[in-house]
């Protein structure tokens, strides 16, 4: 799935891990890296870093980690572990671990990885060099930070290139240039930086630390000459990449015929194609053929069955074009919804897509994962900015994202509670867009795997679980409102005890034990709050009620309006009748809505969320009529 990563750091990619509060898991005491370009072929890196780390937390920030491939090795590596003072353990070479970056199919490209151990508080220091060869399409990134609830007493980024090698950046902060006889030097100094916390809803990672992206603007890699002046340029690259690989064998021509023969309209023979791509093929993540930029030869991917994103999207586009079927093959960033500004680096993607022009509309294609159904725009996709890949240069171009409305999550369960307060559960749980994305595989879960995904969250301890029935769309064409939008649809059954809780002649229970609650546990937010989208959860629960029992106590109706969102409870009793139980009929829904705030508003969220809850959790007092 994966082209070559925008981010091949010097520690490691950034951490999710964070505590709340002002102590450091780890204090980067200096991170220097030299750059130094001798040529448009050859370049050298030295770093030094030294970190102390304080906890467990603080240990990923200490981590060695460094990307090899044909393009750049490992050649030189030394430090040490020092606690109380004292150096506790020497490092060499000879201690660092290689592993292969690939999956074990192809060679050529390894990590190499050093994790340190020590009593806390320990420092951990680095010394090492890595040699580029063959040229380079993008410097490595500089994130000092790479980690939250660390911080920063000393970096610099220095790159130097021979005299009047034209650079182009992306950063946190301009640098100082200075310009010698016979080089260029870039110079990033980023000192006494506190770091980050890391929190939900929170904005880029980019607004919060200190960074250095950075490519030549003319370029040779890999045996190629290219130009990042400009998306078209970019483009221009990318697609003589792919001359010569588009051959279809014989043999796959005449399978690709037979798939398609008698299928008089367009989407019949895509849908004929993608199923024999993803019956025949698999994605196996491959970062080899020019940096991981050159797609595989049809004839490679159809012989041996496999390839990465670039060359399943390749073989995709051939065995479209085999039907007379025109496609475009493009690049996408896949954690970033919108590409650096004027900064044409083709290091900023990490993924390779396929776009079908439609009558009225553009088909997005994803070649690498056989779950998601024909059509649909993921959740890594939708909205995102990408790069078609055209002869005469690349486009840039935005995919459609989905209305909000579409993003839908319902569970739907009728309790029959029992005298002794123990109840039978039969629920139904429907999802639309997004949220059906972790649920693509679920019929093919063990019964285990599928208890925990319908139970989590929920604090019942369930008997006899037994899931119905599963029905989804995803084998078919996903039309929804004129949109390719996934649904499924999943009826479950299980019995419970302590449903709820009896005392005398009165029983206690929740209005709603299958709800989510809101996540608003931090007492105190440093980061502005933002999210992008809206999602809408709905939840019925209908509650038969035992004989003999009526309510002595139910919630009102009520609704919670905020600029987050709007939560609306509708509690309707209905008595006992001619052949019918008396029932409490609970319907709760939570819309989201795209918003951005301030963190001095995350008050405003916590007591929004604390509403949200204590109305999930709002109790039902039965009492006995008899």
């Amino acid at each position: 799935m994966r082209l070559l990563p925008l981010i091949i750091a010097l520690i490691l990619p950034l951490s999710a891990a964070a505590k709340e509060g002002e102590d450091f898991n780890a204090v980067i005491r200096t991170h220097r890296a030299e750059f130094t370009m001798s040529s448009e072929t050859s370049a050298k890196m030295k770093v030094h870093t030294k970190i102390t780390v304080m906890n467990r937390h603080g240990l990923s920030a200490a981590e060695f980690f460094v990307y090899n491939d044909e393009f750049r090795q490992l050649s030189g590596f030394s430090g040490s572990i020092q606690a109380g003072g004292k150096v506790i353990k020497k490092l060499k070479k000879s201690d660092i671990s290689t592993y292969s970056a690939t999956d074990g199919i192809a060679s050529g490209a390894t990590v190499s990885v050093y994790s340190p151990s020590a009593p806390y508080p320990f420092d951990v220091e680095y010394e090492y060099t890595v040699d580029y060869s063959k040229g380079m399409v993008s410097f490595p990134a500089f994130f000092p930070i790479s980690d939250a609830n660390v911080s920063l007493e000393e970096s610099e980024y220095v790159i130097t290139a021979p005299s009047g090698t034209r650079i182009q950046y992306n950063a946190s902060e301009e640098p100082q240039i200075i310009k010698e006889a016979k080089v260029d030097k870039y110079i990033w100094t980023f000192n006494d930086h506190n770091g980050y916390v890391s929190e939900h809803m929170m904005p880029s990672i980019l607004t919060l630390v200190p960074y250095v992206y950075a490519c030549p603007v003319d370029f040779s890699y890999g045996g190629t000459k290219g130009s990042q002046e400009t998306w078209s340029e970019t483009g221009k690259w990318l697609y003589s990449l792919q001359e010569g690989n588009a051959e279809v064998p014989e043999e796959l021509r005449a399978k690709i015929v037979t798939a398609t023969e008698g299928l008089a309209d367009k989407k019949s023979k895509i849908k004929a194609i993608y199923d024999f791509l993803r019956e025949n093929t698999r994605y196996v993540s491959i970062q080899l053929g020019i940096g991981g930029f050159k797609p595989f030869p049809v004839e490679t991917v159809y012989k041996t069955g496999f390839g990465d994103c670039k060359a399943l999207s390749a073989y995709m586009q051939a065995l479209l074009k085999v039907a007379g079927i025109d496609s475009e093959y493009y690049i996408i960033s896949t954690s970033r919804a919108k590409l650096i500004k004027d900064y044409h680096s083709v290091g900023q993607m990490n993924h390779a897509m396929l776009c079908v022009p439609m009558e009225k509309d553009t088909l997005w294609v994803e070649c690498t994962n056989p779950r998601y159904p024909l059509g649909y725009r993921h959740e890594s996709a939708a909205g995102h900015q990408v790069l078609l890949v055209k002869e005469d240069g690349g486009e840039m171009v935005r995919i459609p994202d989905y209305p909000d409305s579409l993003s839908f999550r319902s569970e739907s369960v009728d309790v029959i509670l029992k005298a002794d307060g123990g109840a039978e559960c039969t629920g139904s749980r429907f999802l639309k867009l997004d949220n059906v994305e972790s649920y693509l595989s679920f019929s093919s879960y063990k019964p285990k795997d599928q208890f925990d995904v319908i139970m989590s969250g929920n604090s019942l301890n369930p008997s006899d679980f037994k899931i119905v029935s599963v029905k989804d769309n995803f084998n078919g064409w996903l039309e929804c409102d004129g949109e390719y939008v996934p649904e499924i649809k999943i009826d479950y059954s299980y019995k419970v005890t302590g449903y709820a809780t009896r005392s005398g002649g009165r029983m206690f229970l929740q209005l709603n034990p299958f709800s989510k609650k809101l996540y608003a546990d931090r007492k105190k937010r440093v980061n502005p709050m933002m999210t992008s989208s809206g999602t809408t959860y709905a939840d019925t629960v209908n509650l038969i009620l035992p004989d003999g029992y009526i309510p002595e106590t139910i919630p009102a109706s009520s609704t919670i309006e905020s600029k987050f969102g709007t939560f609306r409870t509708e509690v309707k009793y209905t008595p006992a009748g001619e052949g019918r139980p008396a029932e409490i009929q609970a319907v709760q829904t939570m819309t989201f809505v795209p918003f951005k705030g301030e963190a001095e508003e995350y008050e405003q969220y916590r007591a929004f969320a604390k509403e949200v809850s204590n109305a999930y959790s709002a109790r039902i007092v039965l009492i006995s009529s008899q």
